[in-house]
């Protein structure tokens, strides 16, 4: 019994370790790119809608896009199985759920789902989840 709960514990922790690690290391190759870094930001506050966006803009942000959300649904089977902890996955899915309430992003998921790239369950875990506010919105300009 107490060497299946370490061992639980050892892949719920190498879960954890490995879905913020595949986050962190998108965001960082993205910043070594400033004009990809320039856009994604520019693309996901709420001031900026899908025709704001150049034909290959929107199709270099969709590609982002899209590989943040393969990284979420690997997560979301994660948590399905027991993996991945409970406080991990519905944190993720509010930020989603977030996410998708900007313009940009909001048209970008509805065309993923035409696509049928997802499976149900994950997209209606990330519909499902309640959030106050968007988690991105107009940028705070400042003189300092």
């Amino acid at each position: 019994i107490l060497e299946v709960k370490r061992s639980t514990k050892t892949a719920r922790s190498a879960s954890a370790w490995n879905a913020t690690t595949a986050f962190a290391e998108l965001c960082e190759g993205v910043s070594h790119n400033r004009e990809l870094s320039a856009l994604v930001f520019r693309a996901t506050i709420d001031v900026t809608k899908p025709e704001d966006l150049m034909p290959d803009e929107f199709a270099q942000y969709f590609m982002f896009c899209r590989s943040v959300l393969f990284k979420y649904e690997a997560q979301y089977f994660l948590w399905k199985e027991g993996t991945l902890s409970d406080e991990m996955w519905q944190t993720r899915r509010k930020w989603a759920r977030s996410f998708f309430l900007q313009p940009v992003p909001a048209r970008m998921w509805e065309i993923e789902k035409e696509q049928h790239q997802y499976s149900a369950g994950f997209i209606q875990s990330i519909e499902s989840a309640v959030v106050t506010s968007p988690i991105f919105a107009r940028p705070v300009v400042s003189d300092v």
